[in-house]
């Protein structure tokens, strides 16, 4: 799986996907449920010309997007920023 996804403040999204780090980012709000962020994030996937089974969400490498271990919130990166060191 190549896409990652982020949780922010629906304020802070300029654009829903950052083809630098290859991260989906959706308003946290819709982190409530796993339906809320699994449409929001085949929305994103299909407007990027990503073909899209009838479930689930699919990366373009063709692996299922786990958003169990794909999504990560601002707090959780800012976290493993400072305890890497940079």
């Amino acid at each position: 799986m190549c896409i990652r996804v982020q949780y922010v403040p629906r304020c802070e999204i300029a654009d829903p996907w950052d083809a630098a780090r290859q991260v989906i980012i959706i308003p946290e709000e819709l982190s409530i449920t796993l339906l809320f962020t699994l449409r929001a994030v085949r929305a994103v996937l299909r407007e990027l010309d990503i073909p899209q089974d009838h479930f689930g969400a699919l990366c373009w490498c063709g692996d299922e997007i786990d958003l169990t271990t794909a999504a990560h919130t601002s707090q959780q990166r800012q976290n493993e920023v400072i305890h890497s060191g940079a």
